[in-house]
């Protein structure tokens, strides 16, 4: 077990596992070449044959590094991530967003979705996500700006801010699955 349990530990920032800088804007394809190597010295075959310990440590490992790719390639989960690195949590189930026009906007979105789906307009829900995709990833850009201006702020001056921006991405998200669903569905 020493070998395994003395090369890596169960590093709890994800950036530094897979020795990337600390930011919000990755490259997906570095991303995808550090799993790769991880994956290639901690996937468990590799300990076929060693003690229990090392195997079951090997497990964790590799789970632990699928984790942490997730994390890295979703935007809401690494903003998520970053945030909590900066001793920042948020909690979805009493958060408010106090943007009044993002609120309406977001109704907006709901009916011209809600009257997409009954009318089975394909080409009007894919407007409409294009509309969301183009919001999503401005709110990211948005939130990398202001997560990149925490080394000069104090990070509970930006907290309210960063949090609200990830409750807006995390919405983006959602609502662009729900419309991929949809337009799936909808295809013939």
């Amino acid at each position: 077990m020493e070998s395994i349990a003395n090369t890596v530990k169960l590093e709890k920032n994800f950036f530094k596992l897979f020795n990337l800088p600390q930011q919000f804007n990755t490259d997906s394809i570095v991303v995808k070449r550090r799993f790769r190597e991880l994956q290639r010295i901690f996937h468990p075959d590799r300990y076929i044959g060693k003690s229990p310990q090392e195997q079951r440590l090997a497990v964790q490992l590799s789970a632990h590094i699928n984790t942490a790719l997730t994390t890295l390639n979703d935007p809401v989960l690494r903003a998520e991530h970053l945030l909590s690195l900066q001793g920042i949590e948020i909690d979805h189930q009493h958060s408010t967003i106090k943007d009044n026009a993002f609120l309406f906007q977001q109704m907006e979105f709901r009916e011209a979705l809600e009257q997409a789906s009954i009318e089975k307009d394909i080409s009007a829900l894919t407007v409409i996500l294009a509309e969301v995709d183009d919001d999503f990833q401005a709110c990211q850009a948005g939130f990398a700006n202001q997560i990149a201006e925490m080394e000069s702020h104090q990070p509970s001056s930006l907290a309210d801010s960063l949090c609200g921006e990830v409750s807006k991405m995390h919405f983006y998200q959602s609502l662009s699955h729900e419309i991929n669903a949809i337009i799936h569905s909808l295809s013939p």
